[in-house]
């Protein structure tokens, strides 16, 4: 596939996502469920779905992923998982909604914006002369995509409190990508996205409207790059980021 179709394919998959998205969130608001549970979950089990098909019928990216783990990894896993656990029971009244929140978040957003995206940017970019561009071009693109997706998030919250998480999601979408690239492995970052939505939301629910620290946010933001600049490293002189050694 040429690139300048490949690039329109993509387009295309972007486009109607986003089109999805808000024609979801509007029959949502117009029943009063916006914020409903159920209806979240199964909005996001639909646009899954969806992602699915655009992928299939407009992209074609065969998307790394795998449940084959070495030792120290499934040792890794495990120990978040009963981190989890402990800060969900710390938690009961929000155990169930940081779960949902934390899968159908992980789950759609992961597939989207580091397998589709991401690994069709690298295709784009395979064929750049500068080494880095191949690596951080993609990861930066498919980074702020990933940022600005959130302003969806202004049918429920203030737009001041909006800016600040798609700043902080642009970063996080940075250390997310990094960590992609890293273990060549879309699990990686899905359980990475499961932990922190799980966390925020297990101890300040669906509804954050917390103050807003400016200092804070460039903490936040300051640290996920510097952990993923510290993932990535090693990476950047991989020819190919994405095929396995």
């Amino acid at each position: 596939m040429r690139s300048k179709e490949l690039m329109l394919r993509l387009f295309l998959v972007v486009f109607f996502e986003v089109l999805f998205e808000l024609l979801i969130i509007n029959l949502l608001r117009g029943w009063g469920e916006y914020n409903s549970l159920v209806f979240l979950f199964l909005d996001k089990c639909l646009f899954f779905s969806v992602l699915v098909i655009l992928n299939a019928t407009l992209t074609q990216q065969k998307i790394p992923f795998s449940i084959k783990l070495h030792k120290e990894q499934r040792e890794l896993i495990f120990t978040l998982a009963i981190i989890l656990i402990i800060i969900g029971l710390v938690n009961k009244k929000n155990l169930l909604s940081a779960f949902i929140i934390g899968l159908i978040g992980s789950t759609t957003e992961e597939y989207l914006f580091r397998g589709i995206i991401l690994v069709t940017l690298f295709k784009l970019f395979q064929n750049s002369k500068n080494q880095l561009s191949r690596i951080l071009f993609p990861l930066m693109i498919s980074s702020v995509l990933f940022g600005l997706e959130h302003f969806l998030n202004l049918y429920s919250q203030s737009l001041l409190l909006t800016v600040v998480q798609v700043c902080q999601t642009m970063a996080m979408g940075f250390l997310f990508a990094c960590i992609f690239i890293r273990t060549r492995n879309l699990l990686f970052p899905t359980v990475c996205h499961f932990c922190i939505d799980f966390v925020v939301t297990a101890f300040w629910g669906m509804q954050n409207s917390k103050s807003v620290s400016f200092e804070s946010t460039i903490v936040i933001i300051v640290l996920y790059l510097i952990v993923g600049f510290a993932i990535l490293i090693p990476t950047l002189t991989d020819s190919n980021p994405l095929v396995k050694k």
